[in-house]
């Protein structure tokens, strides 16, 4: 019963629905990803860590059932690849089941156009599906920086939808976000980060996270989240040109959600 009426809360809410985006190594540091920006899945959370690609990466990830619910099962493939004139990134996802669909695909480019300052750019197309309602789709525009202040201290910015795109004869808005962070490396195998994310309809969300690597193929992950609560860990792998990541998070009244996902650098 309790997971029917979250099926029919997720209905009717479906667009403004925040489902977690991609990424296994983000989602163990609790998403605190703007000011890190160092992999393809800043197509994600900050195009300007494009600029960052030493040469061609991708990556897949995959959640099978949020919070023990296979209904909001998502998954996303990601490319990346560095060039004279600036980094690209492709990537294309999905979410939902039979009856709400949600599938996204994105193009990124980002430069340096300082020796400290970078700058990202990206399109989204978004396409929405309900059964016996029909189709739709939308057109997102984001953009975000990158600025390193010190070889250990960075910060990071972006914007998500600020064309403020629309679904449906309602116009029912797409989630608009900006974020704000900061990410410092103590040390060569720590890595820190706290960030402050802000979705127009809803509250402040501050969010930290934190990586450990002990040994140089294994790395330890933790973060947090104020709104809602939410704990996060995992764990990451090293092997030759991949990486395998896990990840869970933890929230106090739906439970747990686990990802993994698969990255390739050449």
């Amino acid at each position: 019963m309790i997971k029917q009426i979250i099926k029919i809360l997720f209905l009717l809410n479906a667009v403004v629905f925040a489902q977690f985006p991609p990424g296994s190594r983000q989602a163990a540091l609790g998403y605190t990803f703007t000011s890190i920006a160092d992999d393809h899945w800043s197509v994600y959370y900050n195009p300007a860590g494009l600029s960052k690609i030493k040469n061609l990466s991708a990556g897949i990830y995959y959640s099978p059932a949020p919070f023990g619910l296979s209904e909001l099962a998502n998954g996303s493939v990601v490319i990346a690849k560095k060039f004279n004139f600036g980094g690209i990134g492709f990537s294309a996802s999905t979410f939902g089941f039979e009856l709400f669909r949600e599938s996204k695909i994105s193009l990124a480019y980002a430069n340096n156009f300082f020796s400290d300052f970078s700058l990202g750019l990206k399109l989204t197309y978004n396409s929405l599906s309900i059964k016996n309602y029909g189709n739709d789709y939308s057109v997102g525009f984001d953009i975000g920086v990158l600025s390193k202040l010190s070889d250990n201290l960075q910060l990071g910015f972006s914007a998500k939808n600020i064309n403020r795109p629309t679904y449906g004869v309602n116009k029912e808005k797409l989630s608009q976000q900006f974020s704000g962070g900061i990410s410092y490396k103590p040390f060569q195998d720590i890595l820190i980060a706290a960030e402050l994310e802000k979705e127009v309809r809803y509250p402040f969300n501050l969010k930290f996270g934190l990586e450990y690597l002990p040994v140089r193929f294994f790395a330890i992950r933790t973060g947090y989240n104020t709104e809602p609560s939410n704990y996060f860990a995992g764990i990451g792998v090293f092997y030759s040109n991949f990486n395998f990541n896990y990840s869970f998070i933890s929230n106090n009244y739906l439970g747990f959600t686990h990802s993994f996902g698969i990255d390739f650098n050449l």
